[in-house]
């Protein structure tokens, strides 16, 4: 973690906002915060196409937001303010009724940046997890695993995980993984209904990479999806390699909770 800098009396401090229209409605919210960054002299940039290459972002909706978000803010090195709009919110830093004191906090530099490590695979990022899964068929997927080129396991089952930390509480905890401290250079392999009695979750170094076969359904294709949302398909037998990006997701961290209060608090919803 890095202690933030004072940013509040940077003249033209340009601040984007990338809002789910979804979930705030008209963009009421969006403008609300944007007339007070106007006040507070800072340039607020709602327009999405230009707001990742502000010096800050704040992104206002729920956990699917912060992802989508988190692949272009990466590439421009955009640390990221998360104010939940949605239900969980995990990855966001405080609920709406708090996100005028997130915003103050930010610009007086009260907080912290967390930068978190991502994955790639054919050019696309990752903030949670790469999952390779069947798309359709009710037949079982075979999966031979490499990491840094030597095998470590083959296996039976609907389809695997490929998480970071970050993601080690999403779907990675559902299918039995374990909870990464989000902060960690780790990833976790885990299996999605696997066959086997013996088959239990992976954890390796963030530096391995981590190569897949599949095989085992012939008249259907595997779908590959990053982070729930971008997605794409692998032949029967097509391999697929999951390394370690070099973007990181910078997060702020404007509330004081540390990662296990974080976890109590939210997990408990």
């Amino acid at each position: 973690m890095m202690k933030g800098l004072a940013v509040g009396l940077t003249p033209g401090l340009t601040v984007g906002i990338v809002a789910n229209a979804g979930r705030d409605s008209g963009l009421a919210y969006a403008n609300a915060i944007a007339a007070e960054l106007r006040a507070r002299g800072c340039t607020a940039v709602i327009n999405e196409e230009d707001a990742y290459s502000c010096r800050f972002l704040i992104v206002l909706g729920g956990d699917g937001t912060m992802l989508r978000a988190s692949h272009f803010a990466a590439e421009y090195n955009t640390p990221m303010l998360g104010i939940n709009l949605g239900t969980l919110g995990y990855l966001t830093d405080v609920d709406h009724h708090e996100g005028f004191s997130a915003i103050e906090k930010m610009l007086a530099g009260d907080f912290l940046r967390e930068r978190r490590m991502m994955l790639e695979t054919r050019g696309k990022l990752a903030l949670n997890d790469v999952i390779i899964r069947r798309e359709s068929s009710s037949k079982l997927m075979t999966f031979d695993i490499h990491v840094n080129g030597k095998l470590m396991d083959s296996l039976r089952a609907d389809g695997v995980i490929v998480s970071t930390p970050t993601g080690s509480t999403a779907y990675n905890l559902s299918a039995g993984g374990p909870i990464l401290r989000p902060d960690s250079e780790m990833t976790v392999i885990t299996a999605i209904c696997p066959h086997t009695l013996y088959t239990r979750p992976w954890v390796i170094s963030g530096s391995d990479t981590v190569s897949l076969n599949t095989a085992g359904i012939r008249e259907d294709k595997a779908l590959v999806s990053l982070d729930g949302d971008d997605t794409f398909h692998l032949e029967c037998g097509e391999p697929i390699t999951v390394r370690r990006s070099q973007h990181v997701a910078t997060v702020i961290r404007t509330s004081g909770l540390d990662f296990f209060e974080v976890l109590r608090k939210k997990m408990a919803k």
